[in-house]
Formats: C-alpha cells, sequence, structure tokens
C-alpha cells in the first residue's frame, strides 16, 4: 500500500466518522430541544391516571310520582389491586368456595380489561350477611378482599314495563365511541334500552372524578383532585304504572285463554289458537301521553340488575321464546284488519265515492271484473248483513260495503280520461294513511321503532320488478279492495294505529307519543324542567265526516247491540266506549286478533274530561271480538278506576269480524 493510498482510506474514513458524528448531534438536539415539550406531556401523562366513579342514578316516577325504577344498596364483595401472585394462588380458590362461584369466574374478573387497574375488582354482589362476617372476620385468608356497599337498580313494582322501561347494563367498547368524551369509564353502566336509554344523559349524573399521580411501576404516589359525585336527576312519566299493570294482566290472560278457542279457519275442527305475541297501547287522546305501553311475552327485567348471564340471555333470543325481548307496541308490524277501515271511511267520503246515508245491499259476497273472468271476494264465512249504511257497515264489520268502496276508487284511479284530481282520489286511501302518521315513525324516541308499509303501485313495481309477469306491477282493482279493508301489502304498528285513533278522536291534531313530563332535582325534591305535549301534524276531519263515522264505531262497542263487539261489552256500565274489531288474516299463521278503542268518544267541549285511545293486537289470537276487544276492555275497566278488574273472558265466535 503506498502512502498515498493511505492517506486517501484516512481521509475517507474521516469523512464518514464526521458524518455520523454530525447526525448523532442532530438527533440528540431533535430529542433535547425540538420535541422536548412534546416528550415531557407524554411523561406527565404516563404519570397521572384519571379514575371515574358512576354517580346514583336518577330515579323513574310514574305520572302520579310513584318511583318505579329506584336505586337500593347491596353487599358487595370485591378484590384490591396489589395482590402478589403467590396470594391470588391461594386466595382464589377459597373465596369462590365461600361465594359459590367457580374459579374460573373470579379468576377472569380479577384479569378482565373492562376494571381500571387502580380500582377495586367487583366479583359478587347482594351476598348474604353470613358469608360478609365469614369473609371480614379471616382477613389473613382472604388478603385485599373488601365488603363494600354500592347502588344498583331496584323495581318495587317488580317486573312492570320491561319493555318501556329498559335496563342498564356495562358500557362497551362501541357505547365508548359514542360517548367519547362525556367522562365514561370502562367500569361504567349504561342505559341499554327503553327509558333509560333515552334518558341516560338526565339520570346518569355527573361521576366522581380523581386524578392519581403513580410511579413508573404504576403505584400510587399522591391523589391530585378529587371532585364529589352529582347524582342524577329524576324523570316522571306519562304512564300510570297501575294502568300499565293491568295491561300486562290482561294481554296474558288474553292470550292464555285464546289457546282455549277453536280456530274457526281450520279444518281440522280441533285446532285452537297459538297467541304467541301481543301488545296494548294506552294514550291520552288529548295530548299524546303514553298511558300504558305493553308487550307479549316480557321478560323479568329485575334479572339484568346486576347482569344476565349470557347463557339466560341467549334464551331470550330464541325463537322456541317467542321473543320476549322484542318491542312488538312499536317494533311489531302487522296487517291491522278491519280496525283500518277507520280510515278507509274517510278517503271514501272525502274522495265521494259514497255518502254516510248510501245504501249498499250486503249479500254476503260481489263480484268484480270482465265478464267471465269475475273474482268473488267475501264476508267472513259468506255471512249477510242487507241493506247497510257507512255506519252500520262499520258496526256489523261488513268487507262487502268496504270491498265496494275499494273498487270505486281503483276505477277512479283507472281513469282513461284521467281527469284532474282522480288520481289523487284513487290513492285516496293512502293519502289519508300518511296523513294520520302512518307510514313513519311517531318519533316517540325509544330505539328501533319500525315504519310500518303503505302498498302502492311503485311498492308493487320495485317488489316484482324481477317478476317476467308484468301484472304483478300493476296495481290492480283487488289491491285496492285488500287495501279497504286493511289487508294485502299494509303494514302498520299498534302505536301507530293508536295515534292515529287518537287524532281522529280528538278532532285531527296528531301528537308525538309523549313518555315523560317532568324533570325532576334528584328525589323529586323540585320540577327542573317541563316535557309538553309535541303536535307532529294536523288533520282536517269535518263534522259531516266524524259524526256518522264515530256513530259506527260507537254501534260496534255498545253493549247487546248489532256490534262486532257487543258481547265483549256485555254488562259494561263505564265512560261510553267507541271501538272497530279487526281479524287479519296473515300468510301461513293464523288469524290477528285486533281492536282499537276509543274511551269517550264525544267529550263535552272545553271540559276536562279524560279521553283515551286503547289499541289491542295478538298475534295468532283468532277473532278480533273474541280475544282484543275482552283484552280491551278490561283495561278500559282499570281506566275507569278500577285496579284489579275480573280476569278476560274470551268469546267464542263462528266468523271472522
Amino acid at each position: 500500500m503506498t502512502e498515498g493510498n493511505s492517506r486517501v482510506r484516512l481521509g475517507v474514513i474521516g469523512v464518514v466518522v464526521m458524518v455520523l458524528f454530525s447526525a448523532l448531534f442532530v438527533r440528540l438536539w431533535f430529542l433535547q430541544v425540538a420535541t422536548s415539550q412534546s416528550y415531557a406531556a407524554e411523561t406527565r401523562a404516563n404519570r397521572i391516571r384519571v379514575i371515574s366513579e358512576p354517580a346514583v342514578r336518577g330515579s323513574i316516577l310514574d305520572t302520579n310520582g310513584k318511583v318505579i325504577v329506584g336505586n337500593r344498596l347491596i353487599n358487595s364483595v370485591q378484590v384490591r389491586r396489589g395482590i402478589t401472585d403467590q396470594q391470588r394462588k391461594a386466595m382464589v380458590p377459597r373465596l369462590a368456595l365461600v361465594l359459590g362461584e367457580s374459579e374460573k369466574l373470579v379468576n377472569a374478573r380479577l384479569d378482565s380489561v373492562r376494571y381500571s387497574p387502580y380500582q377495586p375488582v367487583p366479583i359478587a354482589n347482594s351476598v348474604p350477611y353470613q358469608k360478609l362476617v365469614f369473609l371480614k372476620e379471616r382477613p389473613e385468608l382472604f388478603p385485599n378482599v373488601d365488603v363494600v356497599r354500592r347502588s344498583v337498580r331496584v323495581y318495587p313494582d317488580g317486573a312492570v314495563a320491561p319493555h318501556l322501561l329498559g335496563y342498564v347494563g356495562a358500557i362497551n367498547a362501541q357505547e365508548q365511541k359514542l360517548h367519547v368524551g362525556e367522562g365514561y369509564g370502562p367500569e361504567d353502566v349504561i342505559g341499554k334500552d327503553g327509558a333509560e336509554a333515552m334518558f341516560e344523559t338526565q339520570l346518569r349524573g355527573k361521576p366522581r372524578i380523581r386524578k392519581l399521580e403513580v410511579d413508573s411501576r404504576g403505584r400510587l404516589v399522591r391523589v391530585l383532585s378529587d371532585s364529589a359525585a352529582v347524582a342524577g336527576n329524576d324523570v316522571q312519566l306519562t304512564v300510570n304504572v297501575d294502568v300499565q299493570k293491568v295491561a300486562q294482566e290482561s294481554l296474558e290472560q288474553g292470550m292464555k285463554a285464546a289457546g282455549g278457542l277453536r280456530d274457526v279457519t281450520d279444518k281440522s275442527r280441533f285446532a285452537t289458537y297459538k297467541a304467541t305475541g301481543g301488545a296494548a297501547v294506552v294514550l291520552d287522546a288529548r295530548d299524546g301521553s303514553v298511558v300504558a305501553l305493553a308487550s307479549a311475552p316480557a321478560f323479568d327485567v329485575t334479572k339484568f340488575t346486576d347482569g344476565i348471564p349470557g347463557e339466560e340471555f341467549k334464551k331470550l333470543t330464541k325463537p322456541a321464546s317467542n321473543f320476549p325481548l322484542l318491542d312488538r307496541a312499536l317494533q311489531g308490524q302487522y296487517a291491522p284488519g278491519s280496525s283500518w277501515k277507520l280510515f278507509t271511511s274517510i278517503a271514501a267520503l272525502q274522495a265521494g265515492t259514497t255518502t254516510p246515508d248510501e245504501v249498499i245491499f250486503d249479500q254476503g259476497s260481489v263480484k268484480y271484473g270482465a265478464e267471465g273472468n269475475e273474482q268473488e271476494f267475501k264476508n267472513a264465512g259468506k255471512e249477510r248483513h242487507g241493506n247497510v249504511t257507512l255506519p252500520t257497515a262499520l258496526s256489523v264489520s261488513s268487507d262487502v260495503y268496504f270491498y265496494i268502496q275499494g273498487f270505486r276508487l281503483w276505477k277512479l284511479f283507472n281513469e282513461k280520461d284521467k281527469k284532474p284530481g282522480n288520481l289523487a282520489k284513487g290513492y285516496a286511501v293512502q293519502r289519508v294513511a300518511r296523513s294520520f302518521g302512518f307510514g313513519k315513525s311517531t318519533e316517540i324516541g325509544l330505539a328501533n321503532e319500525q315504519r310500518g308499509r303503505i302498498p302502492t303501485q311503485k311498492f308493487k313495481e320495485k317488489l316484482n320488478k324481477d317478476d317476467p309477469d308484468p301484472a304483478t306491477r300493476d296495481w290492480l282493482p283487488g289491491d285496492s279492495a285488500s287495501l279497504a279493508v286493511g289487508q294485502g301489502d299494509l303494514l302498520v304498528t299498534p302505536l301507530q294505529e293508536a295515534v292515529a285513533y287518537a287524532a281522529f278522536a280528538n278532532g285531527g291534531t296528531l301528537y308525538s307519543p309523549r313518555l315523560a313530563q317532568k324533570i325532576l332535582n334528584p328525589g323529586g325534591a323540585s320540577d327542573l324542567r317541563d316535557l309538553p305535549p309535541q303536535k307532529s301534524g294536523e288533520v282536517k276531519i269535518k263534522p259531516e265526516i266524524r259524526e256518522p263515522i264515530m256513530a259506527g264505531l260507537i254501534g260496534a262497542a255498545s253493549p247487546g247491540g248489532i256490534g262486532t263487539a257487543g258481547p265483549a261489552f256485555s254488562g259494561y256500565g263505564g265512560v261510553e266506549v267507541a271501538g272497530k274489531t279487526g281479524t287479519a288474516e296473515v300468510f301461513g299463521k293464523q288469524d290477528t286478533s285486533v281492536f282499537a278503542a276509543i274511551v269517550n268518544p264525544n267529550p263535552t267541549p272545553d271540559s276536562d274530561e279524560h279521553q283515551y285511545v286503547v289499541v289491542v293486537f295478538i298475534e295468532q289470537g283468532g277473532n278480533g271480538g273474541s280475544v282484543a276487544a275482552p283484552v280491551t276492555r278490561r283495561i278500559i275497566e282499570a281506566l275507569n278506576g278500577n285496579p284489579a278488574p275480573p280476569a278476560v273472558r274470551v268469546i267464542e265466535k263462528k266468523y271472522r269480524d
């Protein structure tokens, strides 16, 4: 190697060394100067832990101020952090044995990421007193195990209105994302459904927030701040708990009794009605307040207090259980059957296809269609009603009368000359339905409310777009006839029908169902805020239209009269009732039993008289006058002031209503 080459190599090495030292110097400058504030902030964050402890949740009251969801202190066993592996290995089997739990469950709780590493881990709730004494007297056997008192939800009237009230449960990851920045910790509970979820912000209160300084090993150094919890506000509902109880009981009684009635549509002559589910809605027609909202089968909300076991929750979601978690009042969608004839009547009178005093001869059936290709439309059992006017047709539920109205409306829709207004008149039933709130949310504020369905030609075109037969996409005479009697592709929820009947009863004002009337200070000491009724629309109903229709509905429920609900109201002596039965056919299932009632249909003007609407649907319950009407009657007895009315008495009937 020459001296020149050696110098060159040394020079290259020197340059490389200088570059490396320069890069190192720049990196040190960046870490110590440019990002010093950022790393200092991260260091402080690593030293500070924020702990949230839930406040006492607000109570839920009924319309009379009675507590229907409150709180109580229970005995809870928890394990403090800081236990060594050796202590845990010896303690867990002992603790599991005393509590009657598995070691697997205790270890799972201790290892759960749900609980903060700086707070005790709850292991068991509602522990018997003797076991608590045993644990407290032997601290050497149960290191870091404490017995504490904590607040949980309690239901003084038992499992009343579970769907309406909802329940609370441990917050999950998705809910934490939805409520980011609101101070929810992984160990918090949150309203999962019903009023508990709807009024979560008011009921929750403000949690206790503690800021803790910890060392590099996560050990507590000191408490930096500690803000006290503020109890949640109380919520006063519009619900009357006594009427709610009767509504639930009546549904259950009616469904059970339906099982003893023979299915008149079954040719075997041995089948009885299954009555797999149902709903009952009671509204104050004057302002839309919810008086009762019942769904069956129901579930025991008290079992959700400490967190329902997974296996038991699965049972509630299996088809064999008939889905008790489903709130059929606002999530069930049904054909309303003849209870829909109220809205067909309004449409026909407004479109001018009939008058209140027009006489139509009902001979049990009517034929419609081109000569040689006529189709027969029949009353149930081809029962004859003779000469009927609109009020009589409502009282006796003449399908023939309303089929004829459907055909007349279809003819207007299909007039060749397309006179102005004929298309609107042809769609009169759909137009009236939408004006009464069908086909959209009632805006009650509860989760998963269904919208129902109002069929039109556009609906048929979309439904049958891939069908090779173009006739399936046309709006046919049978479609208008079926719609006129509440059948075909029409679907409504019980709550929608109750809202619509209430608007008809009060003269045309639509209200969003009101679930709560007040927000109160904790303990109900004083009012914080009123929650007034919310109008959602106005329907113009002329007296000359309302009066004959109401007369027909009164006739349908008159005790001892010719109406379809007369037998169900035999011996009734309370406030006058108007109503309409419905027996809706369902493909592949037994008929749905329906009854819609107006209590005090014609109150004295400018008076304080109560006016209620009660709507009952029972899946596979059979005839509307046989089951739904007797259930409704029992609920009305409670509205009249009897908290313990006689049991539901179903009526054996030969035909559908």
